[in-house]
């Protein structure tokens, strides 16, 4: 019977909720659809389930901004490191300095396809939930958020535009749409926690049972 009450203490440590306050989360951008395209027939939804984008956070509570006017001025980055990747350039992070950290130092007007030409960024997330998120990213092709009038990219979508192809739409500009899902583990339910539980001891039992008769 000691045996059978260890065993259920030791999967009640294997289930019992993580405290992630100090763990790192990744939040991925999946694109649902295309809402609206200014050329129709050149707007495609990618093959589902499709990753935009990702925001790597230090932690399940975070905050912070990043803004870069472009060639001239230098970035500004308040709150917490960050890790923004899209499909068309480097992951940006704090590192990046401004012109001197693209491709061949290149500024805006003088670069290849990855160069970056300024971006405003800022995001809330508390306890796991993302409860604000504001994305423009411009490079030479491809712009995230931004769009005269369109606003940011936020928590439900937003404007691209691409003179190649990004998120489905191919030398035009779009709207998305889709949500932000999180890599944190999921945990078992109190309920589902119970049942295991029994289960294994009702083994447990029964073999002992079994080994007497």
């Amino acid at each position: 019977m000691n045996k059978c009450i260890r065993l259920a203490i030791w999967v009640i440590g294997l289930t019992a909720p993580v405290v992630a306050s100090a763990a790192p989360i990744t939040w991925s951008f999946y694109e649902t659809a295309i809402t609206s395209c200014n050329s129709p027939r050149d707007c495609m939804l990618p093959p589902q389930p499709f990753v935009l984008m990702t925001l790597a956070l230090p932690g399940p509570t975070s905050n912070g901004t990043a803004t870069w006017l472009g060639t001239g001025s230098q970035p500004v980055y308040t709150g917490d490191p960050f890790t923004l990747t899209v499909p068309f350039t480097r992951p940006l992070t704090p590192a990046f300095v401004g012109a001197a950290s693209n491709p061949g130092g290149f500024a805006c007007p003088d670069g290849i396809r990855s160069t970056i030409c300024d971006f405003n960024i800022s995001w809330s997330a508390s306890a796991g939930n993302l409860t604000s998120v504001s994305i423009n990213l411009d490079a030479i092709n491809d712009d995230i958020g931004g769009l005269a009038g369109l606003g940011a990219f936020g928590l439900t979508g937003g404007p691209i535009a691409s003179d190649g192809t990004l998120g489905g739409c191919t030398f035009t500009q779009c709207i998305v749409a889709g949500f932000w899902q999180s890599d944190l583990a999921a945990v078992p339910e109190p309920m589902s926690m119970v049942l295991l539980i029994t289960g294994l001891l009702g083994t447990c039992l029964a073999s002992r049972a079994t080994l007497n008769a």
